[in-house]
């Protein structure tokens, strides 16, 4: 699952990073984002165009006559999107990525772990998106979720699901409308568990509030980082 995560990345390193263009009101930084707030997402247009574009965190599929739906959509499975209603038109032309500069993840003794690039390199967390509106006279929404798949590396011993990341070289497939889904989501998988490999993690202290000093290591309890170098 991922129920937190952090993106403070200054926006003209987003700009620069993804080659895409802001639209839109981006949400501020936070180290403390949760579901059903405002996120920062990437996605190609049908004017063929990148955009980083604010969006609520929860998907509501565009044939849900209300944003109240009665199970969550902040996250969906990689495995069954393409059999979910909810999410099999997003999988096949809405894939988008939420930029972050790490998330959290929780152990079995509810001790929260921060997860991060060591080369300071942006997240690019896999998911869906949708347009919705109550009513057609209203305005269009966008919203998203955020993929999961089966943990793998130093992440299986703190929680038995993360986020799926998409790599460099899977960025333009991912977002590409024309790429086939049933082709690029199981590659977007594997590539996605190599590149969390490559991760640091630490444990930290319970979230409260917000700002950067929610992402420094619990010097408590005396556990040495997980890194690519030292993950045994």
């Amino acid at each position: 699952m991922c129920g937190r995560f952090a993106n403070d990345i200054p926006v003209d390193e987003l700009v620069e990073y993804y080659s895409a263009v802001v639209n839109g009101e981006l949400p501020d930084p936070s180290w403390n984002i949760a579901p059903a707030g405002r996120i920062t997402t990437v996605l190609d247009g049908r004017d063929g165009l990148r955009h980083i574009a604010p969006a609520q965190w929860n998907l509501i599929p565009t044939w849900s006559r209300t944003p109240q739906l009665t199970y969550p959509t902040h996250n969906a499975r990689i495995e069954s999107i393409l059999d979910k209603k909810t999410f099999s038109h997003s999988a096949e032309t809405q894939r988008c990525i939420i930029p972050a500069s790490g998330y959290y993840e929780w152990d079995a003794k509810k001790h929260p772990h921060y997860f991060t690039n060591p080369d300071a390199v942006p997240l690019s967390i896999a998911g869906l998106f949708t347009w919705w509106r109550a009513h057609e006279h209203e305005a269009w929404v966008l919203t998203a979720t955020i993929l999961t798949r089966e943990a793998a590396g130093a992440a299986a011993a703190v929680h038995h699901r993360m986020p799926v990341l998409i790599a460099t070289e899977m960025i333009q497939p991912w977002l590409d409308r024309d790429t086939k889904a049933q082709d690029i989501i199981p590659l977007a998988s594997a590539k996605g568990a190599e590149a969390s490999a490559r991760l640091s993690s630490w444990q930290v202290k319970a979230l409260k509030g917000d700002g950067k000093g929610l992402t420094v290591p619990d010097d408590s309890q005396n556990q040495p980082l997980l890194s690519p170098e030292n993950d045994d």
